[in-house]
């Protein structure tokens, strides 16, 4: 099951709460009508459709369920899940964990979990506020002892370390605690109605001596003030996903930058980068104020180039130079891990992507030798047809990917080097996606529906990329953009300064791309210093943000932006990032 429920209209501008149900019986209860009367959409899922990733929301709900946060052989989806609660501690993502989603929260965080410990909580039970939770915004305005509902046998034995715990019951120590500032966990169930003892095992509960009607007595008498407790929780979890979500920062990992050839044909010092070089569209001050997190540098050659893995090579040098002048501000970030950890710490990652395979001169071999310098993406082909593959731009030599091309494709996979399509003809698109095993990339590349130009993608090949859970990055090359640009490049045979481009098409793009690929499979390739025009109000790296201002425009949430800007590209390319990691080391034995 994977459900949205939302407000009318494709997107609204309200933040996303995912709900992840591990149970039938343990199903979101109130949950859905109490988050949308706080201006938060729900979305459902279960199962296999369960990610292991935050994007694209602004909360996560973790339910109860009949398991242990370790039950795989039962429940395959929880290694998933315990990925999910992680990566929402790790990137202060608004968490909460109700009963099993409480326990897996607590065990991958180094607390302990027990099976059938203790005594079994069963309906009522009032629970009490340790002073620890005077000012925790989950609880806030819930009285110092107040009513719960429960329905577990399984208990945290012990808390992770430095989580902090804010409530404790008879049977049950750990009610209630907080990991860091936005990861919570309670044992009990405050989205559930109390017609759920409805649908409780009336022989099961005698087993245990207990007896179901009385529960039901009870539950039923206290119902106005179980009520009241469970909306105030769940109200003030919404409130903390919408703070939350209005002050996330919005860092953008950019696919796709020409700045390294640049300065190396005009023979620009690296140290320069610092200092800044305003002939160009990038350097530091610029990156910063655009609010980039991460930039994949572009190592390219032009087409017939000799010596073309060298060119490449040295490119990768100079990338080393301009970190080694900016080594406060800039790190080699080769992983997806290596990017987060650049992030937390305030500093731009670096990746590399090698654009066109032109630069293997005709030898597989070569591709282990990039991934040994840190090129994480091949673009198969620049604006000539290739031994590998057909160009967008060149008369096709293959009718798509050639049979040595499809060796090529295998061999990026196995070196962990993401397959990027940009550049690429249609029958390449295709051929490749007939054939791919990971996801693959359009790391500069806009789209064919909205302006058509050959370099864009296709609304059929954009379908097939999101099964095959790829990510087309949008670039701002102002032909590629708008449908005036694409004119007056054909008439001047170059860039028409007349026929420009504007912010609104570069958005306009992404929102097709949304459409018909989904919103996990969108991204950002600006290709600045690869084009000398740009589109109005993108004139350079620090223009992103106004991007992002006319995207919140068009309703986008906090969430989805965050999405666009890194999460999706971070997906993909930890999705690569163990074939890599062997790649390189086996070179490097």
């Amino acid at each position: 099951m994977s459900a949205d429920v939302a407000a009318a209209g494709r997107r609204a501008p309200r933040a996303r709460v995912l709900i992840v149900v591990n149970s039938a019986g343990s199903g979101p209860g109130n949950l859905v009508d109490w988050l949308d009367k706080s201006a938060v959409t729900c979305t459902i899922v279960e199962d296999a459709r369960i990610p292991d990733t935050p994007d694209r929301y602004d909360g996560v709900v973790l339910l109860g369920g009949g398991l242990l946060p370790y039950d795989d052989d039962r429940a395959p989806w929880l290694a998933r899940e315990r990925r999910l609660a992680m990566r929402c501690i790790e990137e202060g993502v608004p968490l909460l964990g109700i009963c099993l989603g409480a326990q897996l929260l607590a065990a991958v965080a180094d607390g302990a979990v027990q099976g059938a410990f203790g005594t079994p909580e069963r309906g009522l039970v009032r629970i009490r506020r340790r002073p620890e939770s005077g000012d925790d915004p989950l609880l806030d305005g819930l009285d110092p002892v107040f009513p719960v509902l429960q329905n577990h046998r399984d208990q945290i034995t012990s808390l992770p370390p430095g989580a902090v715990h804010l409530a404790e019951g008879d049977d049950c120590a750990y009610q209630a605690f907080r990991i860091g500032r936005t990861a919570w966990g309670v044992q009990f169930h405050p989205e559930a109605p109390v017609s759920r003892l409805d649908d409780w095992d009336e022989a099961a509960l005698r087993d245990e001596g207990v007896d179901l009607a009385s529960l039901r007595v009870a539950a039923g008498e206290a119902e106005p003030e179980l009520r009241d407790a469970s909306w105030r929780l769940v109200a003030n979890f919404s409130r903390i996903v919408v703070d939350t979500a209005r002050t996330r920062p919005l860092l953008v990992i950019d696919g796709h930058n020409d700045l390294l050839w640049e300065m190396r044909e005009r023979r620009i010092d690296p140290h320069r980068f610092v200092t800044g070089i305003p002939e160009l569209q990038t350097d530091l001050d610029r990156l910063r104020r655009g609010g980039v997190g991460a930039q994949f540098w572009s190592v390219w050659v032009p087409d017939g180039t000799p010596r073309a893995l060298q060119t490449v090579l040295e490119q990768v040098d100079r990338l080393g130079e301009v970190v080694e002048a900016a080594s406060a501000d800039l790190e080699i970030t080769p992983t997806a891990a290596d990017v987060r950890s650049a992030i937390r710490r305030g500093r731009i990652g670096c990746l590399i992507g090698s654009e066109g395979a032109h630069c293997l001169e005709g030898e597989l071999a070569n591709v282990a030798s990039l991934a040994r310098a840190g090129v994480r993406y091949m673009t198969l082909t620049h604006n000539a047809s290739t031994m590998w593959a057909d160009s967008a731009t060149d008369v096709p030599l293959h009718d798509g990917l050639s049979v040595h091309g499809a060796q090529l494709v295998a061999e990026l996979e196995r070196c962990g080097v993401l397959v990027d399509l940009s550049h690429t003809s249609v029958a390449t698109m295709h051929d490749v996606l007939d054939i791919a095993s990971v996801p693959l990339v359009f790391s500069h590349s806009s789209t064919q529906a909205v302006t058509a130009h050959d370099r864009n993608v296709p609304d059929d090949v954009l379908r097939r990329l999101r099964d095959n859970g790829g990510v087309q990055m949008i670039t701002f090359v102002p032909a590629f953009v708008t449908p005036s640009a694409t004119r007056g490049e054909a008439a001047h045979g170059t860039p028409d300064p007349a026929s420009i481009a504007r912010l609104v098409d570069v958005a306009d793009h992404i929102e097709h791309s949304c459409d018909v690929a989904g919103i996990a499979h969108v991204g950002i390739g600006g290709d600045f210093d690869g084009t000398t025009l740009t589109p109005d109000g993108l004139g350079d790296v620090s223009a992103y943000p106004a991007l992002f201002a006319e995207l919140r425009r068009r309703g986008w949430t906090p969430g989805e932006l965050i999405a666009l800007a890194s999460g999706n590209i971070l997906r993909v390319l930890e999705a690569t990032d163990a074939a890599f990691r062997r790649a390189r080391d086996i070179s490097n034995e």
